[in-house]
């Protein structure tokens, strides 16, 4: 890589065109989840009403292991595409490198404060895990199979905090990405 690379900002572009389609298979895995659910869902209520027969095991999958997935696989993605809330108030009252200064300040701290989010996360996983534990229902469930899915969503957004942080400055406030339309 060339001194122009970490000059123009072309680090944080490769950074971003890597993590892009990692974004685009989490959030894909978590719209088969959310399919799944309803599925399941709509499969334990048409079982329960038609021939008193629920499926036992649905409430808890869709509780602890489906729902989990469901919010957390997505995060990165959707804050790239603009699925946050905007406070403009003082950003609209600066100077333009001002305001830019005061977003990447504010994607850092959030960035830090996500990262050591996902840090914690992994370590509870990585516990339930080594320890095999289980919640005993009708199924004995693994515990780590429910929590893998926080620390991978935090990780994930925590990368694209940084790198929006740390890319082009036209990356910063943008309302939604125009290449994003198709997914």
């Amino acid at each position: 890589m060339t001194q122009d690379t970490f000059r123009e900002g072309g680090l944080m572009r490769l950074a971003d065109r890597t993590l892009r389609p990692v974004e685009a298979v989490a959030a894909i895995a978590a719209g088969a989840v959310m399919l799944a659910a309803m599925v399941l869902t709509s499969l334990d209520a048409l079982l329960r009403y038609a021939i008193n027969k629920p499926l036992a095991f649905n409430y808890f999958l869709t509780e602890k292991y489906l729902m989990v997935a469901l919010v957390c696989l997505p995060l990165a993605w959707a804050f790239r595409t603009g699925g946050y809330i905007r406070i403009q108030f003082l950003h609209d009252r600066l100077p333009a490198a001002g305001g830019r200064l005061l977003l990447r300040a504010g994607l850092l701290a959030a960035f830090l404060l996500i990262a050591d989010l996902a840090w914690l996360a992994g370590e509870q996983w990585h516990k339930a895990y080594s320890r095999n534990e289980i919640v005993m229902d009708v199924i004995d469930w693994r515990i780590s199979w429910s929590w893998i899915w926080v620390p991978i969503g935090l990780w994930l957004l925590a990368a694209r905090l940084l790198v929006t942080a740390l890319g082009p400055a036209g990356h910063l406030n943008r309302l939604q990405d125009p290449e994003e339309d198709g997914l």
